[in-house]
């Protein structure tokens, strides 16, 4: 039986969602609650990579196991077994051949600036505080400029194996204010290693006041020219969080809400 997983966790203690040698992940601690669930030992995928101290609203997994057990127990059990910070939203049967990474049709992340002039005790560990004014609407209008098939070389990351294609479906990008907060919002195929951190890096730049209209064609050229390690601007990891991940609504990649 093919299962799937809705997760969601905050990522402040994990070292990433992928296993490591060393040091607690959230597939480790998955494959534990799994293991103590079905008292076999189970290898789940993942559909995206978070790095450490990002949070997921909506991370996938997907494992298979022989259970009579239903979807909703599953669920309840799950949850007893995994620790406070993560936890199971949904559990889904699924077709013997789904892939949580490559049958994904789009993945969306959210990064969270607190743009008042003290960081807030509460809030630090979901957001990045940025106390220079920032100014939205420049903002918005450099997060368009990424919008469509793009290069994405200049905004990636040292882990972006160095002979994997960097083009990427960038659908939608955006970036709002409410009150002192501040979020960019992307939503694309998907995404290179630290894609998303440096351009929200590069749209904070855009914002502050030294910045004018050479900073949206600064944009335009890292697109147009791409190059690896052009970026040098990488917004910290607790602001950002993959916030859903999308599938087909019908066939065998099919995967509920």
């Amino acid at each position: 039986m093919r299962i799937a997983l809705r997760l969601e966790y905050d990522g402040t203690d994990f070292l990433g969602s992928q296993l490591q040698a060393s040091g607690r992940t959230v597939q480790g601690v998955l494959e534990q609650a799994l293991e103590s669930l079905f008292q076999t030992a189970i290898r789940p995928q993942l559909a995206s990579r978070t790095d450490s101290g990002v949070h997921a609203r909506d991370q996938v997994a997907a494992f298979n196991v022989e259970t009579y057990l239903d979807m909703n127990t599953i669920r309840e059990a799950l949850n007893h077994y995994l620790p406070p910070d993560a936890a199971a939203r949904s559990v889904h049967r699924v077709h013997e051949g789904f892939d949580p990474r490559r049958d994904a049709t789009h993945r969306e992340y959210a990064y969270t600036i607190n743009n008042a002039p003290v960081a807030s005790p509460i809030s630090r560990r979901f957001e990045t505080t940025v106390q220079t004014h920032l100014d939205e609407t420049r903002m918005n209008d450099a997060a368009e400029i990424l919008v469509g098939s793009h290069d994405f070389a200049s905004f990636a990351g040292p882990k972006a194996p160095a002979d994997s294609p960097t083009r990427r479906d960038m659908e939608a990008a955006s970036a709002t204010r409410d009150g002192d907060r501040v979020v960019i919002r992307f939503k694309a195929n998907a995404f290179l290693h630290q894609q998303v951190r440096r351009m929200a890096g590069a749209l904070v730049k855009a914002g502050k006041p030294s910045s004018g209209p050479e900073s949206l064609a600064e944009i335009r050229n890292l697109l147009d020219r791409p190059e690896r390690g052009a970026t040098t601007t990488l917004m910290a990891p607790q602001g950002l969080c993959l916030t859903r991940i999308h599938y087909p609504e019908t066939g065998t990649a099919a995967l509920p809400a």
